[in-house]
């Protein structure tokens, strides 16, 4: 039996630039071909070569040209899409639910049935999680899968080979006699090291992803904290992978891809201390010298900790700065103050590390005065780069359903919703209005301010080199990644033809 797992087109309808191959389904992937079962990953955004822009600032107006895809049967992804879904023949579809391209999962599974119109779909990830009943409305939807799907996908799957009781599957909505039910929810993987390492060879298309694509990697799974605006799936409990695990996974992915530089995607890699400190030391016993980004907070890191995973190839650090007022910064649930976040960024710039800060605007309760105390606190801590959002409300979070006792979120919208509604607007009743204390017109000048002023301070000289710099090794071990993020580096400071005809020499 061959099973297809389906990552949805999304940030090539955007003009974005997609790094990294999709982990979630090659995690599922893994945990099937250890079961026995040949499955292949399309990530429909690497189905053909990678283009776009590396500029996130202006994120928001990308996501028209995505709208005006879905709504065009004729696009060339989608009839991409069919061709390539053809040609595989599998025997069972498996689509991945991101919140922000449900849209697209929402087409995807549409034009799956009209070329395989007897081929079983199941969608999984966190939107399915988030929202199966909503999930489950999806026509073409046969089976959805909540929650980790490491060991329930491989229970869904013999129970289909099988024709064997579904209901026995833990963790699965699925539609009876019209009816959509919910089984109970599947249990979380007690010992993650039992779980089958993302299998990477499943890819379809392996030479449109570079080397360092292939190096993102989780150390664990879950986070304890409470932030207000961020769904977990995995609850608030966080296990990890043994130090050995994970440096025979390092090892595998060099051996197989050449990769040296790691992107390490926990939720919060400095949770629990020692585990980066045993880590650490391992990454400094490898045959080769590696380096790698996370994600941290301010409240749990220190100079002696920062130190040691410089030594160990640190590269690049993200940290969530969300807001420059101290009452919204309240408001994210985060427990972290400007002081402990101005404490941070001393040390991080003290230390030369490449560090990005991410904030946010548009929550609900926020001013004008607000917004701009986050302009002033961009220049007060000083980030090598600032990554800005607008707020969106998701599922399953305590803003979401502020947002609804508010009267500004629709907790139930319409399928067709998702297809015609810019993704950063998926839950809003009106997306022109946004905030409480701001009119629509007032919030579209002043979004245009603030990511005109981000912009800038991203494409500095300054910046981009220090950008450059933070990355040496990387280049010294795949220089093609030079290549591209010069290129990249020119259109990010309105060089876009000069970088374009750069990347293809």
């Amino acid at each position: 039996m061959k099973i297809l797992l389906i990552d949805p087109p999304f940030k090539s309808f955007t003009g974005i630039f997609s790094l990294y191959f999709p982990l979630g389904p090659a995690y599922i992937a893994g945990a099937l071909k250890k079961s026995g079962y040949e499955c292949k990953i399309l990530d429909m955004d690497a189905a053909d070569t990678k283009d776009g822009t590396l500029d996130f600032i202006r994120e928001y107006e990308s996501y028209t040209n995505y709208v005006k895809a879905l709504n065009s049967p004729e696009h060339p992804t989608w009839k991409l899409l069919k061709k390539l879904v053809v040609e595989q023949k599998p025997d069972i579809i498996g689509i991945t639910a991101m919140t922000s391209k449900f849209g697209s999962v929402i087409q995807t599974a549409k034009f799956c049935r009209e070329v395989l119109p007897n081929v079983p779909i199941i969608i999984g990830g966190p939107h399915a999680s988030a929202m199966s009943e909503m999930t489950a409305k999806i026509p073409e939807a046969d089976y959805v899968l909540r929650g980790e799907g490491d060991e329930s996908i491989v229970v869904l799957v013999d129970a289909i080979k099988n024709h064997t009781d579904l209901s026995l599957v833990k963790g699965l909505t699925w539609k009876k006699d019209g009816k959509i039910i919910h089984n109970p929810d599947s249990d979380l993987v007690k010992d993650l090291n039992t779980v089958a390492f993302p299998d990477r060879s499943a890819l379809l298309n392996p030479e449109h992803y570079s080397s360092e694509d292939m190096g993102v990697i989780l150390s664990s799974r879950g986070c304890p904290f409470c932030c207000s605006y961020c769904f977990h799936m995995w609850d608030r409990k966080v296990r990890y992978r043994s130090v050995d695990s994970v440096i025979e996974e390092i090892m595998q992915v060099h051996n197989n891809y050449g990769t040296t530089q790691f992107s390490i995607k926990d939720d919060s890699f400095t949770v629990k201390r020692q585990h980066v400190i045993e880590l650490c030391e391992a990454f400094k016993k490898l045959p080769f010298k590696i380096t790698y980004n996370c994600t941290t907070r301010v409240d749990i890191i220190d100079e002696e900790l920062l130190r040691l995973m410089k030594s160990a190839g640190l590269s690049q650090l993200s940290i969530g700065i969300e807001s420059g007022s101290a009452e919204i910064l309240k408001a994210t649930d985060k427990g972290i103050t400007h002081e402990q976040i101005l404490k941070a960024a001393a040390l991080f710039n003290k230390l030369g590390i490449f560090w990005t800060g991410y904030f946010m605007m548009g929550l609900p309760q926020e001013t004008e005065e607000d917004i701009f105390k986050t302009l002033a606190f961009l220049k007060k801590s000083k980030p090598y780069y600032g990554g800005l959002g607008v707020y969106s409300p998701f599922p399953r979070t305590k803003l979401f359903d502020q947002g609804v006792e508010m009267g500004l979120v629709d907790p139930n919208p319409p399928l067709e919703h998702f297809l015609n509604t810019n993704p950063k607007d998926l839950f809003f009743k009106d997306p022109k209005k946004r905030v409480l204390y701001i009119t629509p017109e007032r919030f579209t000048e002043i979004q245009a301010i603030v990511e005109e002023v981000f912009h800038k301070h991203n494409t500095s000289l300054k910046n981009l080199a220090r950008r450059a710099f933070s990355r040496r090794q990387v280049y010294m071990y795949d220089p093609s990644l030079f290549k591209r993020d010069f290129s990249k580096g020119l259109e990010l400071i309105g060089l876009k033809r000069l970088g374009k005809w750069l990347s293809k020499k």
